[in-house]
């Protein structure tokens, strides 16, 4: 059982950095959502902007631009098992080349996948716009969860072990 907290504007784009940087930021990047199964690949989050856009690095070749650029609905899933914090993401998602922002997000360790640099012809952007974010988050940490969960099964009772709710950047 978790209790409900929603976070609106500034409160919301905070907690998903917070929550994405505590995931590393990698996330598992869905495309093609209307056929199962879906298409799921690892991805490395670069910045996320004051109106919650999310900015990732891609190949123009793959198979997720491709999908994008028939379909530009998106699923995003971080989670960091060790602190049980959870976020999910659904956005349109566009591609773009933009040097300036190539410029911006451009650190040594793209190069392993564009070894080009920045003028790899293969190089794109991906701007996710949230449409529906949704979280789950422990309360007290997962040391106090756990220790909840076990009287919970001890005494048949429902505690409240986390929080949970919408985020609206």
């Amino acid at each position: 059982m978790s209790a409900i907290q929603d976070l609106a504007a500034s409160e919301a784009v905070e907690k998903m950095r917070d929550m994405i940087d505590a995931a590393a930021a990698t996330c598992l990047f869905a495309t093609n959502l209307s056929s199962i199964p879906f298409h799921l690949c690892p991805m490395q989050v670069q910045d996320v902007e004051n109106d919650g856009t999310l900015w990732l690095f891609s190949g123009a070749d793959s198979v997720h631009n491709a999908h994008i650029g028939l379909d530009p609905r998106v699923q995003l899933m971080f989670c960091n098992g060790g602190k049980h914090e959870y976020l999910a993401i659904h956005g349109r998602a566009e591609i773009t080349t933009e040097i300036h922002k190539v410029d911006e997000l451009w650190t040594p360790a793209v190069k392993t996948w564009f070894p080009q640099g920045k003028d790899d012809p293969n190089l794109t952007l991906i701007a996710v716009h949230p449409e529906k974010v949704h979280y789950w988050d422990t309360k007290d940490g997962k040391l106090v969860a756990m220790g909840k969960m076990l009287v919970g099964a001890v005494t048949g009772k429902r505690l409240e072990l986390g929080i949970e709710g919408d985020l609206n950047p």
